[in-house]
């Protein structure tokens, strides 16, 4: 593949030079009727164009000043997907097979401030200067991007794209508002519950397939090692994207499956009932539970806290059960213990389901967007389909473990025939039953939803008296026309 990835730069290089040979106009090829007349813009920016060749010096490309004048540089906001650590050697191959996706362009890689929440906050206030080009993001946050005309229908750039078919249906519907495509799914990947089966072999324990059995043998585990791992964790902290998710996946099982909103004719509406909320609060409240609790599910000490304690308390040995995603597979490198956790004390099976609802978990899709103030649409194109090729997607997710958005990238051998094999068909196997989000502006709905979690869990207000609240203050949030 290496050899592969080789021979194309060389060819898109070589096209890159015969072009400017030619011209000096690759993209304007392509932007000859776009709002920018390519043979009028260098003339009248190109005095300012020299500019960005100062700032960097060309020095990759000194002999094609002209060239690089054209083209500012393209900037693409990615989340580490792993870790908040990034490391050199990360940033290195991103910068390495960006750059050579998109010949002659600069590309300035941003890795986020920690957590999509700030990266989407500090999108929506920057987009109209232009930075960045190219946005990676979460499902829920599409929306409000649509809303603030941040980012540009896709459908005709995607239609046009011999590579469209290759895309799992389900990925590209939740992407689509009013009829308009606004992202290309890069990963998806179902809620699912990962458990010790090196614990659970050792004191006899069965597999918790109901909500009641979670709590109850979350609560032995605590007892059984003494406190050493607790029997589950949950997300509880307000803004945490995983405690959003996490929260729907139970409500969809006292849904019946069912959207907790659903947009019609451009209305929304808002489908949750107190009671399905309520039980939903209760679960939290159970599993947080200390009083007359000597063994507590979740560790009281751990109440407010997300992801970043999650994921590595669990390859740590600090929690039996946690409802994650595929995506911890890339921490197994951490450690000898974390490898060994992984690798071979992990077992992976459906979240426990409510005694009177259905199956149900939620849908991730991870959509790679395109900012509506870019400078560069056209270069911005064509990273993104860099980004979500079959080769460069199967690559970069086998390596943190996300399943592909693409068919023909679930079929490469780094997932077929790799040690990664089962843990993804593992999750791969939720999917049936995964259920994506509407596309509303969640931003203030998940907010609502993790604090109703934490006056309970705190012990501020019964389930009751949360669910209530919660019921009010979305109802709220949309006749105010805020989703």
């Amino acid at each position: 593949m290496k050899n592969y990835f080789l021979l194309m730069i060389t060819i898109l290089v070589a096209m890159a030079l015969v072009l400017v040979a030619c011209g000096g106009a690759a993209p304007a090829a392509e932007e000859p009727a776009a709002e920018e007349p390519a043979a009028e813009e260098p003339a009248a920016e190109e005095p300012a164009a020299e500019e960005p060749a100062a700032e960097e010096p060309a020095a990759e490309e000194p002999a094609e000043e002209e060239a690089a004048g054209e083209m500012a540089p393209l900037a693409f906001w990615n989340m580490p997907f792993v870790t908040q650590e990034v490391s050199p050697e990360y940033v290195a191959q991103w910068e390495e097979d960006v750059v050579a996706a998109v010949p002659g362009a600069t590309v300035d890689n941003f890795y986020g401030p920690g957590k999509y929440k700030d990266q989407r906050d500090k999108f929506l206030l920057q987009a109209e200067s232009g930075t960045p080009d190219v946005i990676e993001g979460l499902l829920e946050d599409t929306a409000a991007y649509v809303q603030k005309g941040s980012i540009v229908p896709l459908d005709e750039l995607f239609a046009g794209w011999e590579d469209s078919g290759q895309f799992v249906e389900s990925t590209l519907t939740p992407l689509t508002i009013d009829g308009k495509l606004y992202g290309i799914p890069y990963n998806t990947n179902a809620r699912a519950m990962l458990y010790r089966k090196d614990i659970f072999e050792e004191y006899g324990l069965e597999v918790p397939t109901t909500w009641t059995a979670f709590v109850e043998t979350a609560r032995q585990i605590t007892e059984l090692t003494g406190g050493e791992t607790h029997g589950a964790y949950v997300v509880s902290e307000v803004g945490d994207p995983r405690g959003a998710q996490e929260f729907v996946s139970w409500y969809y099982q006292v849904s019946g499956g069912e959207h907790m909103f659903d947009v019609v004719d451009g209305a929304v509406q808002y489908n949750a009932t107190v009671e399905e909320l309520e039980k939903v609060l209760t679960l939290y409240d159970e599993l947080f539970m200390t009083e007359g609790v000597e063994y507590p599910a979740v560790d009281p000490n751990v109440r407010g806290t997300g992801w970043p304690v999650e994921d590595p308390g669990y390859v740590a040995g600090d929690w039996a059960m946690v409802p994650m995603g595929p995506w911890l597979w890339g921490r197994r490198d951490e450690s000898d213990i974390a490898k060994d956790i992984l690798e071979n004390k992990t077992g992976i099976t459906s979240l426990p389901v409510s005694e009177d609802g259905v199956p149900a978990t939620y849908l991730e899709v991870k959509p790679i967007m395109l900012n509506a103030y870019s400078e560069n649409p056209d270069q911005a194109w064509e990273l993104i389909k860099y980004i979500t090729s079959k080769e460069k997607m199967g690559e970069w997710l086998a390596e943190s473990g996300g399943i592909p958005a693409r068919s023909d990238s679930l079929e490469m051998d780094v997932f077929t025939q790799s040690d990664i094999g089962w843990w993804l068909q593992g999750f791969a196997d939720e999917l049936p039953k995964a259920v994506a989000q509407a596309p509303i502006n969640w931003g203030p709905v998940s907010e609502a939803n993790l604090r109703a979690v934490n006056f309970v869990i705190y012990d501020e207000q019964t389930p009751a008296e949360a669910a209530q609240w919660l019921f009010d203050t979305v109802n709220e949030l949309n006749e105010n026309g805020e989703l």
